[in-house]
């Protein structure tokens, strides 16, 4: 497979064109090396357009960005039509583990609220989620541990399926 790699934020902060290239995973490893989390809103219309921009063969394309309805209805639905139309888009987002264990806890009063506000985080997750299905974007939504695991698993049955 034909590998590319775009990292960004406001901005594209790294790009790698490795295409079938042997030394891919060397060049993104080193590409990744100076990135940097930052606390900023992506803008996905420059993203989507730098990735459009990667090349024009249909390809699989990761976004890893959080699964809350706030960034994702303003900042990437307006993206995706353009990316969905000639991608497949999958959406990896890091699933906090405290979330199932606070919705699931009703010991105490205090409890019962945090267990109250867990289960309306993990609806308007799974709102969200459905939402980007109905645009063609598949969502992959796991623990920080799992993420790699279930987005490999995700890339393989998509594969499998001819859908790549």
């Amino acid at each position: 497979d034909a590998d590319d790699f775009l990292a960004g934020d406001r901005r594209v902060r790294a790009r790698v064109r490795s295409g079938a290239h042997r030394d891919a995973l060397p060049r993104v490893v080193e590409a990744m090396t100076d990135l940097e989390p930052v606390l900023a809103e992506a803008d996905w219309s420059r993203l989507a357009s730098a990735a459009l921009d990667l090349g024009r063969q249909p390809a699989l394309v990761v976004l890893l960005s959080p699964l809350e309805p706030a960034p994702v209805e303003h900042g990437l639905l307006p993206a995706l039509p353009t990316l969905v139309s000639h991608h497949r888009v999958v959406l990896a987002s890091v699933r906090d583990p405290e979330l199932d264990r606070m919705a699931a806890r009703r010991d105490d009063t205090e409890s019962v609220y945090a267990a109250a506000a867990a289960e309306q985080v993990l609806a308007d997750r799974a709102r969200t989620a459905a939402l980007l299905g109905t645009l063609g974007v598949d969502v992959v939504d796991a623990e920080a541990d799992r993420l790699p695991v279930a987005l490999t698993d995700h890339y393989l049955m998509l594969k499998a399926g001819g859908l790549l």
